[in-house]
């Protein structure tokens, strides 16, 4: 990766941005209406960010924003998830190279995680026609719960917390705008894969394995899929995201994509404010 990354790869960095900020409002948008969840979700606008909040898992408490004016309203940030047990998030803008971009010297911020941004059109990319031990392909209405399960069991969801998910996330098989996909090896259910399409656009998010399926290519079988069914409906371009440096990221550049920015987040723990 070079250190400086050309206008136009930042411009397509924050378009990935952007549309994982929708695919989490989206879900959110989903348990709310089909759980009546109105007293524990809140989506909320701050300056040019997008806040969420879900009170009952941290892990949606992020702030999206695509430009670093984000960073000039954190008392605003800190005031919308006040009273909450997990902070939040700030899922900055995209910058080349490893660099942090911002650094915040305000109590209670520390720097969280690194996350690439890839992308790809799709005419770019070459379906993958080597051999493989995996199939895949849409679950059945009568598999829907087998996915969730095999969702949260591939990202180590916390046994006690597995009810609740599946009542909220059974809502996305009525969202249009995701496609849904499972990976077998033999009889034996392997990992699971979401993408979501928006205009032109394809994002490749939610792709898991099983621990026991792991480093034996389910993950590129879900990749190359998903990449296929994309351009079969008209998809001019393919969008994703993943942990800086890790297989993910290098599964994803294996297939085609590449990464066009980096973005390191911040993260607020009310505990630490002073």
């Amino acid at each position: 990766m070079t250190s400086v990354l050309p206008l136009e790869d930042l411009d397509v960095a924050v378009r990935a941005l952007g549309l994982v900020s929708r695919y989490d409002s989206m879900r959110l948008d989903a348990y709310c209406a089909g759980e009546n969840l109105a007293d524990r979700i809140q989506i909320s606008p701050i300056g040019s960010a997008l806040a969420l909040r879900f009170d009952d898992v941290g892990y949606f408490n992020r702030v999206y924003c695509g430009v670093e004016s984000v960073f000039e309203s954190l008392a605003d940030i800190e005031e919308f998830y006040r009273g909450g047990r997990f902070g939040c998030e700030v899922v900055g803008p995209p910058v080349g190279g490893r660099g942090t971009g911002i650094n915040i010297s305000r109590p209670g911020w520390a720097p969280g995680h690194q996350y690439a941004w890839l992308y790809e059109d799709t005419s770019s990319l070459a379906p993958d026609k080597r051999p493989t031990e995996f199939t895949v392909r849409s679950p059945e209405v009568s598999e829907r719960r087998d996915f969730l399960l095999a969702y949260l069991r591939a990202f180590e969801a916390q046994e006690d917390r597995i009810p609740g998910a599946l009542r909220n996330m059974i809502h996305l098989f009525d969202r249009p705008e995701l496609d849904f996909l499972m990976c077998w090896h033999g009889k034996k259910l392997a990992g699971v894969a979401i993408w979501m399409a928006y205009d032109q656009a394809a994002l490749l998010c939610a792709g898991a394995v099983l621990p026991e399926f792991r480093e034996m290519g389910c993950h590129s079988a879900l990749l190359d899929a998903r990449i296929r069914r994309a351009a079969e409906t008209g998809c001019q371009e393919i969008y994703s995201w993943a942990e800086l440096g890790g297989q993910s990221q290098a599964n994803m550049e294996r297939a085609g994509l590449s990464v066009v920015g980096v973005t390191t987040t911040w993260r607020f723990t009310p505990e630490s404010k002073v």
